[in-house]
């Protein structure tokens, strides 16, 4: 994507910077200062007298908010988005791996990435740590597409050995071979801003086997890794039957190696203290899908404890669990289902989703240097969506 050239804009309206979970700074009105695709500077005090040649444009009432990120999102169930009933378990079965399985043929995969993106821009997001399917050329098209559309993303093919359907199930040393292909061709491309992520879906659609090599894989390669952890009471039930020696389902990703600075769990609900601590104590991230987790009845996230632990968390959509790629909605359900502030849950969703992808010093508020990604709104809609200071919606 070109970027503008470093002609100086100034944006007035009502903009909200996320600083902390408990400070999200409100300027009224605020001017946004832009030189070419960065942040240039935020104030309160009109800068036109000294920025003569800038360009100049007034927003009026309307706000200016970071470009959300989505710390958890599905591409290959963007089309069964509010599709289906059921808890997790039998949802993914009748579901959620049938529509998968379509993955295997690339116009499939290619039309529907390419719907998947621009809905993505159409509700603000920016960035997104993002599944694809198990399949190696609808994953590498999913990063294609990305690319094309100049969002950040992280990206990951599923891994799943044992446990799934037939045309979706991947012996392991291929399924290792193949994500290793991924992250050597696509890790670190567009400059940094298309990151592969390596995507063991769960403990039971995986071997300890391949947990560790992926563990072993993502250590020397400092790659990232995402999965899921504890979303559903029967899923916890059947992990444990799976990993009798297990002294939890946190411990069994520690065993595998898959527990560091880089690892972003999903869910998280039902931990224990310990396996809380067990979080913390290797600095893991969360992401946070409150629409999802009430959707598919799989329970409610002790959002207070893994804060007050020290964790760092983001919000996630979970399409298609959640039946909706609106970050807006997502901290409608944040503050209704742990009864945070507002202010809290826009944090979550910018700023805290960036800390959870290590781009704190990129994105997620209004510093100086950042990259120039953010939505205009008015009220709750977005209006415009700028990724490093080009305009891509509106």
């Amino acid at each position: 994507m070109n970027t503008p050239g470093d002609r100086k804009r100034i944006l007035k309206a009502t903009i909200l910077n996320p600083v902390t979970p408990d400070r999200v700074d409100r300027y009224n009105p605020g001017y946004l200062v832009l030189r070419g695709s960065v942040i240039e500077e935020l104030t309160s005090d009109d800068p036109r007298p000294r920025l003569r040649d800038a360009d100049f444009r007034d927003l009026g009432d309307q706000r200016i908010v970071p470009g959300f990120v989505d710390a958890h999102v599905h591409l290959p169930q963007f089309a069964i988005m509010g599709v289906g009933t059921g808890e997790l378990l039998s949802w993914l079965a009748n579901y959620t791996y049938p529509e998968e399985s379509r993955f295997s043929d690339p116009e499939h995969a290619t039309a529907i990435a390419t719907r998947f993106f621009d809905a993505l821009i159409a509700n603000g997001t920016t960035t997104a740590a993002i599944y694809s399917s198990v399949h190696e050329e609808a994953t590498d098209i999913a990063f294609s597409t990305a690319h094309a559309k100049g969002l950040r993303a992280f990206i990951g093919k599923v891994m799943m050995d044992r446990n799934s359907p037939p045309a979706l199930l991947e012996p392991t040393d291929e399924s290792v071979a193949v994500s290793l292909r991924l992250f050597e061709k696509w890790d670190g491309a567009d400059n940094g801003r298309l990151r592969y992520v390596f995507t063991p879906r769960f403990a039971g659609s995986c071997s300890m086997e391949l947990m560790k090599q992926v563990g072993r894989l993502a250590s020397e390669r400092r790659a990232f890794v995402q999965t899921h952890l504890s979303e559903n009471v029967d899923e916890v039930a059947w992990i444990r039957q799976l990993f009798p020696e297990a002294a939890s389902y946190t411990a069994i990703y520690e065993t595998a190696g898959l527990l560091n600075e880089r690892s972003i769990m999903a869910h998280c609900i039902h931990l224990s203290s310990e396996e809380i601590a067990l979080l913390a104590r290797h600095r893991a991230k969360v992401a946070f899908c409150p629409f999802s987790n009430r959707t598919l009845r799989s329970g409610t996230m002790p959002y207070a404890k893994l804060r007050d632990a020290g964790l760092t968390i983001g919000l996630g959509t979970d399409i298609a669990g959640g039946p909706s790629l609106s970050m807006v909605e997502q901290i409608d359900q944040a503050v209704d289902a742990v009864g945070i502030p507002r202010s809290e849950a826009l944090y979550l969703a910018t700023l805290g989703g960036a800390k959870v992808l290590g781009l704190q010093d990129r994105i997620g508020s209004f510093e100086p240097g950042k990259d120039a990604d953010f939505v205009v709104m008015e009220s709750a809609a977005v209006r415009e969506v700028y990724v490093r200071g080009k305009l891509v919606y509106g």
